[in-house]
């Protein structure tokens, strides 16, 4: 997982950032979902990296600046965001500005540490490159600004992945089921075996039944949370 992007591997994070969001899920994703929750080691944790990279949703105050939502609603350090967060896509358009471009209900947020070459260069940060790319348009005169809740969703990658991942991971995201259901059947068996077991809605689960339990529930929703085992 911490490779390094390869240049086709640059080009499947901009097309990742430039996948859109339907605004109208986040009307329904905080309404009806199911609990599941695991407590693995730090080397187990990292099989659940491809769900943060595929995309998770957080319901958070939108109607702030990005640099805000960073760092009240994920926890990341003024200085952890300016060294290490290199990249920002907002509705697939890169930030520059952290603390004038605001979040929006339904925005797509994607975070990545430094990319090589000169698609890194031209992607990253306040890159002398910059104008070789669009740019997510800043706060406009006349929008409204009022901070309200909403769900956005967010993307990790690269190196954010076993740094930043972890910590959201604990703190709980919402996936579509089917998408759950997609992950889980790609997982051998060989991979959860040492997983112990599971809890669906605060109830302890077989993991080998884990499968089988989310197929039959109806709920639309998973919030997925994995806690490093003590």
């Amino acid at each position: 997982m911490n490779r390094p992007y390869t240049p086709a591997g640059i080009k499947i994070f901009f097309k990742c950032c430039m996948e859109k969001y339907s605004p109208h899920t986040s009307e329904n994703c905080s309404q009806s979902f199911l609990s599941v929750e695991f407590h693995l080691s730090p080397d187990q944790i990292s099989s659940f990296f491809p769900i943060l990279q595929k995309g998770f949703r957080a319901k958070a105050r939108v109607g702030v600046s990005v640099q805000a939502f960073l760092s009240d609603h994920l926890g990341l350090s003024v200085e952890y965001v300016r060294d290490r967060v290199k990249t920002i896509f907002l509705d697939g358009k890169s930030v520059d500005d952290l603390d004038q471009t605001l979040i929006r209900d339904g925005s797509t947020l994607a975070l990545s540490a430094a990319l090589p070459g000169l698609a890194g260069a031209v992607l990253r940060r306040g890159s002398p490159f910059a104008g070789l790319r669009s740019r997510v348009e800043e706060r406009k005169q006349g929008q409204s600004t009022k901070p309200e809740e909403g769900v956005i969703l967010i993307k990790l990658f690269n190196l954010l992945l076993p740094e930043v991942g972890p910590l959201l991971l604990q703190k709980g995201i919402l996936i579509p089921r089917e998408d759950f259901q997609g992950f889980w059947r790609q997982l051998s068996e060989e991979t959860w075996r040492g997983w112990g077991k599971a809890r669906v809605n605060g109830k302890e689960s077989e993991i080998h039944l884990l499968g089988p339990l989310i197929q039959e529930n109806p709920h639309p929703w998973i919030l997925l949370e994995v806690h490093e085992k003590i």
